[in-house]
């Protein structure tokens, strides 16, 4: 008759569990991979979210440009570059598209007012909090144009204040974007 050893079951006995503490070493294993996955998944979506309104921006900046250099009166030009005539808070979110103005249809200095309406109303319906504003002196050599653009309750004369060294960090959300006159 075959009779177990005592050493035989013993180390049996010694092995109860351990398949249990794999398991859960497997799980954390797991956890801290899925926690990685789901934090690489975060920024990715905070990147592209940035990107999107850096695109805006930047479509916005271009539009004012163009009509800025569209609009080649002296005096109209002098409105352009008028802080006052630009909103100093962000526009109210939706709303109608402001009345504009073609150029046979108005003066200058009209369709100088239109175009800043229009391009106040563009940044606050396509970013959170959105302004622009078009600046004559953005501190370059020679000192060039730029239309300046920002958006999470940034406002344009916080960016130009750094211009043109702005800073490269996550909650700087401005494009300036320049262009040199004649």
């Amino acid at each position: 008759m075959l009779t177990s050893s005592p050493r035989y079951s013993l180390a049996k006995r010694d092995q109860q569990g351990v398949g249990l503490i794999e398991v859960l070493v497997a799980v954390l294993v797991i956890a801290v991979g899925v926690l990685g996955y789901a934090a690489m998944q975060l920024f990715a979506l905070q990147s592209a979210e940035e990107a999107s309104y850096r695109t805006h921006a930047a479509l916005i900046a271009r539009d004012a440009l163009e009509r800025l250099l569209l609009n080649a009166d002296p005096d109209a030009l002098a409105d352009y570059f008028d802080a006052a005539n630009w909103p100093s808070e962000p526009e109210s979110y939706g709303g109608d598209y402001p009345d504009g103005c073609t150029n046979t249809a108005c003066d200058p200095q009209q369709l100088a007012a239109a175009d800043i309406s229009q391009l106040a109303w563009a940044a606050a319906n396509s970013l959170p909090a959105g302004m622009v504003q078009a600046s004559d002196d953005c501190g370059g050599v020679p000192s060039p144009s730029c239309v300046v653009v920002t958006w999470m309750d940034m406002t344009p004369e916080e960016c130009l204040a750094e211009y043109p060294d702005i800073p490269d960090a996550t909650d700087y959300h401005c494009v300036v974007l320049e262009a040199l006159r004649p």
